[in-house]
């Protein structure tokens, strides 16, 4: 994935709750200073926002003006003299020797953690100039403000150089949700079109959908849920982060799915298989007394493991199923019709009919087609979602 699509993934996830999200994807994206701002007074905490903020304002009403190199060869000799840089404050903010804000000036270098040479001349340089910000020049200042503090690097990488940017959004997030640690991951061992596919904006706005409308429908999904066609196990992910779900079971036909699908759902995968990926084609699921064979990875290096096969039963049968993919499903009446009657059931089908979508070649023309089809017995909502290229249609409810 290209750093401006993890950006923009992120914001739909976690954009509303966390609206300095959306600061991290116009810093990723178009290297916006007000957002540099904002992301580095938020980062060095309460404590240094005043630094922060004069260093903003120094940089706002930045332009060309010969004796500020005057001054500023006064002020690198005495920088780690804070009584001989209030007293040269004094005689400067008495007369009219120049017409920068010298009480900002003075804010920021009194409150330095790194007051060196270059440091120093960093400022002047970024000041003196009415050219674009260097951004190098600015995050030297902004790192002198607290040189313990690991989060501006972090965020001149994010930056600059486009990179950490998951790791960033963790810490952007209270470090809340698990999934932007473990979408690096996925990227780094499985970087593809398929995973790229799956972290769509349609994928991630269809999945969430599915989250909110259990969360406002509160709805119980009993002990454990299976999770037809799960692909990637992005739906999962979202359930474990944002609802109240015990365990979660994601089949699905395509041999290279469970490695990445576990990754992204790795701290349910270790917590006693709360939940896991399982190679299977869904047609043949009882839903009840299941057994399967599943494949465990052991990563040694990123991208380097090892595999243990293990024979397992479920630990209780399903208690709902979700399929967000029923277009993809061949022969879907078939498999609806083995789903157990009375189960609490989820399912998603959309109207995007092209040759691109590949492989969905079980797609409806409206909700009433979907709904009409699946006839369950008790609807608990029916919705549409408008996409940008087609519609999702869903079906909550007792089969």
């Amino acid at each position: 994935m290209q750093p401006h699509e993890i950006v923009d993934r992120l914001t739909i996830l976690y954009g509303n709750k966390y609206p300095v999200m959306n600061s991290l994807e116009r810093v990723a994206n178009t290297e916006v200073l007000s957002d540099i701002f904002v992301l580095s007074s938020y980062l060095l905490g309460k404590e240094h926002r005043e630094t922060v903020s004069a260093l903003k304002n120094l940089v706002y009403e930045r332009k060309p003006e010969d004796n500020i190199f005057v001054l500023f060869k006064v002020i690198e000799p005495i920088a780690n003299d804070n009584e001989a840089l209030h007293a040269l404050r004094n005689v400067v903010s008495d007369s009219n020797f120049v017409t920068l804000q010298t009480e900002l000036l003075f804010k920021l270098i009194t409150n330095l953690d790194n007051t060196d040479k270059e440091v120093i001349s960093a400022i002047k340089n970024l000041i003196s100039t009415e050219k674009e910000v260097d951004m190098f020049l600015l995050f030297k200042v902004l790192q002198a403000i607290d040189t313990e503090n690991e989060w501006i690097g972090t965020l001149k990488s994010a930056t600059i150089y486009k990179t950490n940017i998951l790791k960033l959004a963790h810490k952007l997030t209270e470090e809340k949700y698990t999934l932007p640690i473990n979408m690096g991951k996925m990227i780094k061992r499985f970087e593809g079109k398929a995973l790229t596919d799956s972290f769509s904006r349609g994928q991630l706005r269809s999945k969430l959908w599915v989250s909110d409308t259990i969360k406002d429908l509160d709805v119980d999904l009993g002990n454990m849920v299976y999770v037809c066609a799960g692909w990637y196990g992005v739906l999962p992910a979202i359930l474990f982060e944002r609802n109240k779900v015990e365990n979660i079971l994601s089949f699905d036909s395509d041999e290279s799915t469970d490695n990445p699908a576990d990754t992204l759902n790795k701290e349910q995968t270790i917590d006693g298989l709360r939940f896991k990926a399982v190679v299977k084609d869904i047609h043949s699921l009882k839903y009840k007394d299941e057994s399967f064979d599943v494949t465990h990875y052991q990563y040694t290096e990123m991208t380097k493991f090892k595999t243990t096969k293990q024979s397992m039963p479920a630990k209780m049968e399903a208690s709902c199923v979700i399929n967000t993919s029923c277009e993809h499903i061949v022969d879907f009446d078939k498999w609806w019709s083995g789903i157990p009657k009375g189960m609490l059931v989820i399912m998603q089908n959309n109207d995007f009919d092209d040759e691109d979508h590949e492989h969905a070649e079980d797609t409806v023309s409206s909700l009433e087609e979907f709904s009409k089809r699946l006839n369950v017995s008790e609807t608990l909502y029916e919705g549409t979602l408008a996409l940008e290229e087609y519609n999702r249609y869903m079906v909550i409810g007792y089969k």
